[in-house]
């Protein structure tokens, strides 16, 4: 947990995101793992101890639905693989290892740039799709209790917490990343 006091000795140091609009420290939508060459196919969560006000739901999106509800064109312009901090790509359009479904595949808080796009080119597209499944795919939100656990598919979700809580407060969870494949 940063502490108003850490984040003021840490200054201007960064936690992910392409912009102020998006800070990154998981309270935007994220998938998890995007940074290795194969990101984990499920997470689970399991609360420990939340903090005296709650904290908040977890939130997620059905990225296989804000892929179906994209039109045709920026269908076809999410083709190309996004890059990942260094040396990871990933494409912007996944195929899910098991049901073999497609949907879009994502992380502002850690994508940089599209190959083969210019870098204001590339950013400007991210934030369009995921503007696009914000405001378009199906979602829910997750009210935790005590001792809860919580699974989801990395591969065609994604989730952010609402961080609605006071800095200070206690809130520990265990997560569990289950091994994943190169996306496709």
């Amino acid at each position: 947990m940063l502490t108003d006091e850490i984040r003021a000795k840490l200054g201007d140091l960064s936690f992910g995101g392409l912009d102020d609009q998006r800070p990154g420290l998981f309270e935007t939508f994220h998938c998890d793992d995007t940074y290795t060459e194969e990101p984990a196919s499920a997470t689970v969560l399991h609360a420990r101890e939340l903090p005296p006000s709650g904290g908040g739901p977890t939130c997620f999106l059905d990225m296989r639905a804000a892929l179906a509800l994209l039109d045709a064109a920026t269908r076809r312009s999410a083709r190309g693989p996004g890059d990942v901090l260094l040396d990871v790509s990933h494409p912007l359009v996944r195929t899910h290892p098991i049901a073999g479904t497609r949907s879009l595949f994502l992380d502002l808080d850690r994508a940089k740039h599209v190959e083969g796009m210019p870098i204001s080119e590339g950013r400007a597209l991210l934030q369009r799709l995921q503007d696009h499944a914000e405001a378009n795919a199906p979602g829910c939100e997750h009210a935790w209790r005590d001792h809860d656990v919580l699974v989801w598919d990395n591969a065609s979700v994604q989730h952010k917490a609402s961080g609605n809580f006071k800095v200070g407060e206690p809130r520990r969870f265990w997560r569990h990343m289950i091994a994943g494949t190169r996306p496709l």
